[in-house]
């Protein structure tokens, strides 16, 4: 849920250890095609955020590892081509929550967003942040007041599709 007229401000020492975030989780894994891709959705996402004056969200390589499990499904269950398999539900009942218990994942406040595209890498991170940005359901979880981190998961299936999850999560005062 947004709250209406709450805006902050974010702080120059918090974008400092946001900084610092994007620079650790940078060195702890490998820069592939879809590690950057996950690292431009970072930057779109709390560029969205800062535009309406919300603070930026904060990566956590554990939203990560449970973003990461679900767009490697939809990917893999996206074989052989052209089948697509994109759902928040998936077939087994284990979503993003279930992924979290089973992993240990604390939460207070979650949402899911995930997207497909078929673009090079690119540009696929930047079609998939514009994706969310036009979607009035997937903008309140961008803006819900309550998150406080986040983790993006992509994965490239056989087709060329490149799935995105994009695992929210907090418990801050509105």
């Amino acid at each position: 849920m947004i709250a209406v007229g709450v805006l902050r401000r974010p702080r120059a020492g918090l974008m400092s250890i946001v900084a610092l975030g994007f620079a650790a989780l940078v060195l702890l894994t490998a820069c592939t095609p879809s590690v950057n891709a996950e690292m431009e959705t970072y930057t779109g996402i709390n560029a969205i955020r800062a535009s309406q004056g919300l603070p930026p969200l904060t990566p956590d390589a554990d939203l990560v590892k449970v973003a990461r499990i679900r767009s490697a499904y939809m990917a893999a269950n996206s074989s052989p081509p052209p089948n697509i398999y994109f759902t928040h539900f998936p077939p087994d009942g284990c979503n993003y929550l279930c992924i979290m218990d089973n992993n240990g994942v604390p939460h207070a406040y979650v949402g899911e967003n995930i997207a497909w595209n078929g673009w090079d890498w690119a540009q696929t991170a930047d079609v998939a942040v514009q994706m969310w940005h036009n979607s009035p359901s997937h903008m309140l979880n961008i803006l819900d007041c309550h998150y406080q981190h986040f983790g993006t998961g992509v994965a490239k299936a056989a087709d060329g599709n490149v799935y995105y999850t994009m695992i929210f999560e907090g418990n801050a005062s509105c």
